[in-house]
């Protein structure tokens, strides 16, 4: 899908050139199966003109990711978004209002997903199968395959290309504006903005409301299995003030640099022992003890 093509409601004359702004009530940046999730749910509430603004549409976690089953958490049968929410906040690190809205919101969002034809397994009866993992009291957990994120925010998407949201791709945000303590809009930079009045290819978007739905600090890693698109933005949020939450719990395991892949749970069941042989670790034998149906390992 092409920009928007809306033309800059105006422009600033600035030091480094002639910038054009464009006036939205909200603007989303991201386009992952957040964005695109916020931008339907703006939509279906009535929210007034908003945009997707994105470093590239086919970029990010959400679409290029991979693992051998991930998975998405929902309500279960006799469950509760207490008790749920209690889960997540187990480690001592979510925040805890977000992990009960999360809560609650899940089954609504997993049955708008099942509506736009994620193939997450069912029966002949239309019940979505549970089933539990690692600190999951309730069998919350369910998953259409390795590619699950990919096949979400695809549908996502599609959803949104039907409905006419409007889509900056190719706009890496670089700033979050401020009016006082209040977000003001996103400056961007584009190579599709750029010319002789405004060769850095500037743009603005100005907008009371900002929902940073961005990646993680996939950088922080020397070797990763993360999406080599994936750049992350969280800087940004950070430097208008943003608090941070859960930023230091970040799942890391078993993984393979070529190709990328991430593995999980299965692996652990079955290969309880790890040997480190790097150069800068002490080589030691580590243990790790799982619990599953048949017992102990």
């Amino acid at each position: 899908m092409k920009n928007s093509g809306k033309m800059p409601d105006h422009t600033l004359d600035t030091e480094y050139g002639r910038v054009p702004v464009r006036e939205y009530d909200a603007v989303i940046v991201g386009s992952g199966a957040a964005g695109f999730g916020c931008a339907l749910s703006l939509l279906s509430c009535g929210c007034g003109s908003f945009a997707i603004v994105t470093e590239g549409r086919n970029m990010g976690t959400s679409r290029n990711t991979g693992s051998d089953k991930q998975t998405y958490y929902k309500l279960s049968d006799g469950d509760s978004a207490a008790d749920m929410a209690a889960d997540m906040t187990a480690g001592g690190s979510m925040h805890g209002d977000l992990a009960f809205v999360e809560s609650a919101a899940s089954s609504r969002a997993f049955y708008r997903l099942t509506a736009l034809g994620v193939p997450f397994p069912h029966n002949e009866y239309g019940e979505y199968i549970g089933y539990r993992t690692d600190h999951d009291t309730a069998g919350r957990a369910t998953s259409c395959g390795p590619l699950t994120s990919k096949y979400m925010t695809e549908a996502l998407e599609a959803e949104s290309d039907s409905k006419r949201i409007p889509l900056y791709d190719g706009y890496r945000a670089i700033k979050i504006l401020k009016d006082g303590e209040a977000a003001a809009g996103i400056l961007t930079v584009s190579e599709g903005e750029a010319s002789e009045e405004n060769r850095f290819g500037l743009a603005v978007f100005a907008a009371p409301n900002v929902v940073w739905a961005v990646g993680g600090p996939s950088a922080i890693y020397g070797s990763t299995v993360y999406p080599e698109s994936q750049t992350c933005a969280l800087g940004a949020a950070l430097e208008a003030g943003a608090r941070g939450i859960n930023l230091t719990e970040s799942q890391y395991g078993m993984a393979s640099v070529s190709p990328r892949w991430n593995v999980s749970g299965s692996y652990q069941q079955v290969i309880p022992r790890y040997v480190s042989v790097g150069a800068r670790i002490p080589q030691r034998l580590y243990l790790k003890s799982v619990r599953y149906s048949g017992g102990d390992i």
